[in-house]
């Protein structure tokens, strides 16, 4: 039986990734450094540290770097909104007393202004961040202390993301993934080819679905 599901937030339950891979590309030319948006959205979901390493040679402008994307990103975060069946999900698995978790590389300052939009406040049992642990996604921290906080086993949850990150980040920890394809930057095959057990179009569908129901004899 599935007694919690772990999400991942960004492109996962709200359309922020490609407002992340502006404000990324905008910090990017600011430190004198462009990187095609295309190889950014790739990176998305990743911790930022690890992201600023894949995509910045100078180490030395990855902290200017990160200020800046948190500060362009602030700018557009108002045009953040969940994604197709985000709110839905989440007010469902609630009324069936699943515990519901968020483990997300998102920043803190970001979190607030996403649960909120998502009305999830009141339905959330914890979320755990990067800024949680000493490694992001993909390593299995996060979903590594997510397990421990919310006291079950990986075979009594199950993780829903968006990227080959939040895959090989759950895997680490004996997690099964169900990916979304609402992130934008990873196609079915290639989801399917990281381990995802399922992939849907979004968060709509995988409730229509009959989700978690459908996936507890798996």
């Amino acid at each position: 039986m599935i007694r919690v599901v772990i999400f991942d937030v960004d492109g996962t339950l709200m359309d922020t990734n490609y407002l992340h891979v502006e404000a990324w590309a905008r910090a990017f030319s600011e430190v004198k450094h462009p990187v095609p948006r295309a190889a950014i959205h790739r990176q998305i979901g990743k911790g930022s540290d690890l992201m600023l390493g894949a995509l910045l040679p100078d180490e030395a402008i990855h902290g200017r770097a990160n200020e800046l994307h948190s500060q362009f990103f602030d700018e557009l975060k108002d045009h953040t909104y969940p994604l197709p069946g985000a709110k839905e999900i989440l007010a469902t698995l609630s009324s069936q007393d699943i515990g519901i978790w968020l483990a997300t590389s998102a920043k803190s300052e970001e979190l607030e202004h996403h649960v909120q939009a998502l009305e999830a406040k009141d339905k959330l049992a914890g979320l755990v961040s990067s800024a949680d642990v000493d490694s992001a996604k993909p390593a299995p921290d996060i979903f590594q202390l997510t397990l421990e906080r919310a006291g079950c086993s990986p075979k009594e949850s199950i993780v829903v993301g968006d990227t080959i990150w939040d895959i090989q980040s759950a895997q680490g920890c004996g997690l099964q993934t169900i990916a979304v394809r609402t992130g934008g930057a990873f196609s079915r095959e290639e989801l399917h080819a990281a381990g995802a057990v399922a992939v849907y179009q979004d968060c709509a569908e995988l409730l229509a679905s009959g989700f978690p129901i459908t996936f507890e004899a798996r």
